[in-house]
């Protein structure tokens, strides 16, 4: 995913589908200082289930738009 198709996202999309987490509440997390996967996982409860929207690495099959890893990456620009 490029930084444009980041940008186009729609922050109501589901980021980690096991838990309904948005992309919206991981925005506001980070933005309120949660700036590692970790940090972020225990504020939203993002990635803890099934782990697969931690990074591409974790979603073997690609079955998931967006991961935490690039969703931080984005953020930092």
């Amino acid at each position: 995913m490029t930084y444009e198709e980041f940008k186009n996202l729609d922050e109501d999309m589901d980021v980690c589908i096991c838990n309904g987490v948005t992309l919206g509440e991981i925005l506001n997390a980070i933005k309120n200082g949660h700036t590692t996967i970790e940090a972020l996982m225990d504020e939203t409860d993002a990635g803890t289930t099934c782990e697969m929207c931690q990074s591409v690495e974790k979603d073997d099959a690609g079955d998931r738009e967006i991961h935490l890893e690039e969703i931080l990456e984005f953020a930092e620009k």
